[in-house]
């Protein structure tokens, strides 16, 4: 199981050295993953960082990881730390968290094709997502098998994983505390793709919160509860960082 919170952040290549340095400091090491985006959530000590490059080396993500390369955050470091590194000069921009949340509402098929249809999600998609024809059948065929996913055809699933991501780009379904609206994953574990994507703010940084169920890769590589929401609270909205 892994340690909870994490801290998340990104940095430029020029910020590791320090950050190197900082750990150092502090007895802790920096473990350079470049297998797995989610892998990192594992971690019980020190810190993790994830470079550019992985982001496309996982072939049974490169569908997904693409969303990375049209992000804000294309080309820069993530870092996964087990504790708090702001007095060492890394604002922890992400912290995850486990939640009880249970959704009361979620979309049946009707609504979820709506769902992943609607304008602002339509435009902005990466080609590479929108292109079913890109993978080798037998290689997604080898990938649902190896996530546990049975039963169901990888069109109806990729719908699914579709209409997820859509509701944090511009939800419907969502919680309301005061004024802030806070978008939840529509599906259970085996619906859900890249959860990563969202946990690290690819999508959806906009938001403060979010609740985020790991998806199927989370659960094997990154020792997640499956069905479990997490609650992702971003500390500083991107926004606020540019001004």
């Amino acid at each position: 199981m892994p340690v909870f919170p994490k801290y998340a952040f990104w940095i430029d290549e020029g910020d590791i050295p320090r950050l190197r340095r900082r750990l150092s400091e502090k007895g802790q090491s920096l473990h350079l993953e470049r297998k797995s985006v989610c892998a990192p959530l594992s971690v019980r000590d020190g810190a993790a960082i994830v470079p550019p490059d992985t982001w496309r080396r996982v072939d049974f993500c490169k569908k997904p990881l693409s969303w990375y390369w049209i992000s804000p955050y294309a080309g820069r470091h993530l870092v996964i730390s087990t504790f708090d590194l702001t007095g060492d000069g890394f604002r922890p921009g992400i912290v995850l968290r486990p939640s009880p949340f249970r959704p009361t509402v979620l979309p049946n098929r009707t609504e979820r094709e709506a769902l992943s249809a609607r304008p602002a999600v339509f435009r902005g998609r990466p080609v590479r997502w929108e292109d079913l024809t890109a993978d080798d059948p037998d290689a997604i065929q080898r990938w649902m098998a190896l996530m546990g996913i049975r039963g169901i055809r990888y069109e109806r699933l990729f719908l699914d994983q579709c209409a997820n991501h859509a509701n944090f780009l511009d939800p419907v379904y969502f919680i309301q505390e005061g004024a802030e609206k806070i978008p939840y994953s529509i599906g259970p574990t085996r619906q859900i793709c890249s959860a990563c994507l969202e946990l690290f703010n690819v999508i959806g940084d906009e938001f403060h919160r979010k609740l985020v169920v790991p998806c199927p890769g989370a659960v094997i590589y990154g020792g997640m509860t499956v069905n479990r929401y997490i609650e992702v609270e971003t500390t500083t909205i991107r926004n606020e960082e540019e001004s």
